[in-house]
């Protein structure tokens, strides 16, 4: 019996020795094929293609890449040439394709700035999620958020700061379809800002935002005719906005938002209590007639529709 499991054994053997031999004769042959696959000149990279990219200069992102051109294309890690251009602040995301037998295409993922961060280091780009990264010439139609803190030096402005507490007051004009030209904080915190016409606007403390961009909306519609000769909105009680007639900040005022010079918010505050009951029936009645309030004083109001 013993024997005879034995014998069985040694024929599993005999049958399986030439199946090995096989299989280390294929080993050898792909592994000589490898080698010469890895040393193949035809292989190295012959053309590399840069997608995408309109912030960032071709050459700087090809030189970012640090692409080994003695080395194989299907040999160079993909996530290595990625993690490379993404230290780059204007990159946000990079695809890396290969074709045979020798063309790379870097597809990159620009960021899209939402405005300009005018900081005490400087001026820089800064998109939706507070990302900075530098600024480029077409960047200067962008709404200015003014920040006095060296925040052009980081990467990214944190997200409880106020930095963001007023991009976050800019994208939601945005969407009311309201055009600022630069907005800041008071000395007392609150939003301040300008339209892209250059009419100063007091937004309060960032609350009742669709409300009271609506009431801008509808003021430059009732106002059509006198909305030239507005200096500036008090929209920080949005039931009685306080009007200022006046000049307007000539190119959008994009630095100079110091609206109302000479008068604080304690002043803004006493000029609206001292609005006369006659004048806001003079701005009731024409709102009835269909015709703009007369802008008889410096300081009017002229409460939401």
């Amino acid at each position: 019996m013993k024997n005879e499991r034995m014998s069985r054994r040694r024929g599993r053997r005999s049958r399986l020795r030439p199946f090995a031999l096989v299989a280390a004769f294929a080993l050898l042959v792909l592994a000589a094929g490898v080698a010469w696959a890895a040393s193949w000149k035809g292989f190295r990279p012959g053309s590399i293609a840069v997608l995408g990219n309109t912030r960032v200069a071709t050459s700087r992102i090809l030189v970012v890449a640090a692409i080994d051109p003695r080395v194989n294309i299907w040999l160079q890690s993909s996530a290595g040439i990625s993690a490379r251009l993404r230290r780059i602040r204007s990159i946000v995301q990079v695809a890396v394709h290969r074709s045979l037998p020798n063309r790379i295409a870097l597809v990159v993922r620009e960021r899209i700035p939402a405005a300009r961060l005018v900081a005490g280091d400087g001026t820089c780009a800064i998109d939706r999620r507070g990302y900075l990264f530098p600024l480029l010439p077409s960047d200067e139609r962008l709404p200015a958020i003014l920040a006095k803190q060296r925040n052009c030096a980081a990467r990214r402005i944190p997200p409880s700061s106020q930095t963001m507490r007023l991009l976050s007051v800019l994208g939601r004009a945005d969407a009311a379809g309201i055009r600022l030209a630069a907005l800041s904080l008071d000395r007392y915190g609150e939003v301040r800002g300008v339209l892209a016409d250059g009419t100063q606007i007091f937004i309060g403390d960032g609350t009742q935002l669709e409300r009271k961009f609506a009431e801008v909306r509808a003021l430059e519609q009732r106002l059509r005719s006198g909305w030239g000769n507005i200096k500036a909105l008090d929209l920080r009680a949005p039931s009685t906005p306080v009007i200022v007639d006046g000049k307007k900040i000539e190119g959008g005022g994009a630095f100079s938002i110091n609206a109302m010079k000479g008068r604080d918010k304690r002043a803004l505050d006493r000029s609206q209590e001292k609005t006369s009951s006659n004048h806001l029936r003079e701005v009731s009645k024409s709102r009835r007639s269909g015709d703009p309030p007369r802008a008889s004083s410096p300081n009017h109001s002229a409460s939401s529709p």
